[in-house]
């Protein structure tokens, strides 16, 4: 498979060649062309899988991202540990230690995707997308609390130990790279963490914002073009 950057070439490639012969298309557009090219759902699919294949022995396991350590314990660094990936946005650092927090906190074991989601619930950029597709912040809050004190309890540690984030836990931040990437954005935030839980349909962090009526679809037409959910289910 071509790399990403030739990937995104194409697309402006084929956008040119489409303006020669008077159909005008959008850079969105030209991408989603492409990504139904090399057969991919959509164009974050593609870039996601094409960050992951041009990342190297990286990801040929999947290793959750690795916190840099601190004397209060593991955190996460604003530069994460693969150089050629976007790097976390100084809100994206902050919301990432705050999930280890909720997790070190009560003792258990693996930080998952609940103790991330309800971390960017407090995130700036993810919960500006939460509002925009009309979730009940508060409620989702609410019942990820209630599922992390009750249900996780099965995953205490001894004391002195320290918490480790879960293999979805870091395909979700591998995702979330490959999608930052597919928009030409530096820097990786909340925003762009929101969007790949769905595509772990066994969480229950992707449960829980179902029952909000939200979906990827949601989250994306806010964050690329602006679209608000709208309270019928259709957007403006």
């Amino acid at each position: 498979m071509r790399d990403f950057r030739d990937a995104k070439a194409m697309a402006h490639t084929l956008r040119a060649a489409l303006a020669t012969k008077g159909f005008n298309i959008t850079v969105s557009q030209s991408l989603e062309l492409i990504a139904q090219a090399f057969g991919a759902a959509d164009w974050n699919t593609l870039s996601a899988s094409i960050s992951e294949q041009t990342a190297g022995p990286r990801n040929n396991a999947i290793t959750p991202p690795q916190p840099s350590t601190t004397q209060s314990g593991p955190a996460f660094s604003a530069h994460p540990t693969d150089e050629s990936g976007p790097v976390f946005s100084t809100e994206l650092s902050t919301t990432l230690n705050r999930a280890l927090a909720h997790a070190n906190q009560r003792k258990h074991e693996y930080t998952t995707l609940e103790h991330l989601l309800l971390a960017l619930t407090d995130d700036v950029d993810a919960s500006a997308v939460m509002s925009a597709c009309k979730v009940d912040l508060g409620t989702l809050k609410d019942h990820l609390a209630n599922y992390i004190d009750n249900d996780l309890k099965r995953i205490m540690i001894d004391d002195g130990g320290e918490t480790k984030p879960t293999a979805a836990f870091g395909r979700v931040m591998r995702c979330a790279e490959g999608f930052a990437l597919g928009r030409g954005r530096p820097a990786l935030t909340g925003a762009e963490v929101l969007v790949p839980i769905f595509f772990e349909k066994l969480s229950p962090a992707a449960r829980f914002l179902g029952r909000q009526d939200m979906t990827r679809h949601d989250a994306i037409n806010f964050i690329i073009h602006g679209i608000v959910k709208r309270g019928d289910d259709t957007a403006t």
